[in-house]
C-alpha cells in the first residue's frame, strides 16, 4: 500500500475518532441528570404539604390510587402518574445547601412540600430568568421545569378522579329527578315509569359507571336544584349528588366530601333525566 494511501487511511481514522468524541460528547452534554434514581412504580404514600392542608394518597390493589386525607376518594391515576415522575426529573442545576440563599429562593419557609414515601422534597420559588423551580432534596438543592408545582398547590380536587362512582361500582338502584330505576323480584331492571325502555335504563346505567367530569372543583355552596341518589352493592349508603347548577354546565355536588364536578350540559338528560 502506498504512503499516499496509508496517509488517507490514517486521516479518516482521525476524522472518524474526532467524529465520535464529538457526537458523544453532545449526546452526554445534552442528556440532564435525574433528581434520583428512585423507581417511581415501587412508591406506595404520597403526602402532600401545602399551606396549611395535607392530602394523602395511597397506592390500591390493581396499581390504583385512593386519596385517604382529607376526605376518602378515588385519585386521578394519571394525575398521580405525572406526579410521581418528580423523582426522576431531570435537573438543570444543583447546589450545596450552604452555597445557596435559602431565602431568596424560597426554601427556608416552603409553604409546599411532597412526601414520596421516605422522600422529602420541598418546593421553593422560581428563578424569574430562566422559570425554573427551586427544590431541595436532601441537602441540595435543585432546579427544575416548573410542571409539578401546580398540582401540588392546586385544591386537591385536581388530583380527585373524573369519574362519578368508584370503579367497578355495582349500581342496584337510582333514585333520578324523574323516576326512580331499580330491580324487581326477578332481578330485572324496571322504571316507575312506564315509556322507559330496558335499553334506556341500561344505558342510564352505564353513563353513570363511564361518563367522566370535565374537572373536580372544590365545592361552592349554591341553591340546590335537585338531588339524585345512587346505590351500590359494595355500599351501605347512597351515593348522593346534588345539582347546583345547570348552565352552561351540568354541575354535581358532593358537599360531604367538599367536591363539585362539572359536565357538559348534555350529561343532564343522560344521567339526571333520562326519558
Amino acid at each position: 500500500m502506498s504512503k499516499k494511501s496509508l496517509l488517507n487511511l490514517a486521516l479518516l481514522f482521525i476524522v472518524i475518532t474526532l467524529a465520535s468524541v464529538i457526537y458523544f460528547a453532545e449526546e452526554k452534554s445534552t442528556k440532564l441528570e435525574v433528581l434520583s434514581t428512585i423507581d417511581a412504580n415501587s412508591i406506595l404514600t404520597i403526602n402532600i404539604q401545602h399551606n396549611i392542608q395535607t392530602t394523602t394518597i395511597e397506592k390500591q390493589k390493581g396499581n390504583e390510587w385512593l386519596i385517604t386525607k382529607p376526605v376518602s376518594v378515588a385519585a386521578n391515576n394519571f394525575r398521580i402518574s405525572s406526579l410521581l415522575k418528580l423523582v426522576n426529573a431531570p435537573i438543570h442545576s444543583h447546589y450545596s445547601i450552604s452555597e445557596i440563599d435559602l431565602i431568596s429562593t424560597g426554601l427556608q419557609n416552603s409553604k409546599t412540600s411532597v412526601t414520596l414515601d421516605d422522600s422529602s422534597i420541598i418546593f421553593g420559588s422560581t428563578n424569574p430568568a430562566t422559570g425554573l423551580r427551586f427544590i431541595q432534596m436532601d441537602n441540595t438543592a435543585y432546579t427544575i421545569e416548573d410542571v409539578y408545582f401546580p398540582l401540588l398547590s392546586s385544591h386537591f380536587g385536581t388530583l380527585v378522579s373524573l369519574n362519578l362512582l368508584p370503579a367497578n361500582s355495582l349500581v342496584t338502584k337510582l333514585i333520578l329527578l324523574n323516576q326512580t330505576i331499580s330491580k324487581d323480584n326477578a332481578n330485572r331492571w324496571q322504571s316507575n315509569l312506564p315509556s322507559i325502555s330496558t335499553d334506556l335504563i341500561n344505558t342510564t346505567i352505564n353513563h353513570w359507571k363511564n361518563l367522566q367530569a370535565f374537572g373536580v372543583r372544590e365545592y361552592i355552596e349554591r341553591d340546590s336544584l335537585g338531588e339524585v341518589f345512587i346505590y351500590a352493592e359494595d355500599r351501605q349508603e347512597a351515593i348522593r349528588f346534588t345539582i347546583t347548577d345547570t348552565d352552561p354546565w351540568l354541575i354535581l355536588a358532593r358537599p360531604e366530601l367538599g367536591l363539585e364536578y362539572h359536565l357538559d350540559i348534555a350529561a343532564y338528560d343522560k344521567l339526571i333525566a333520562p326519558q
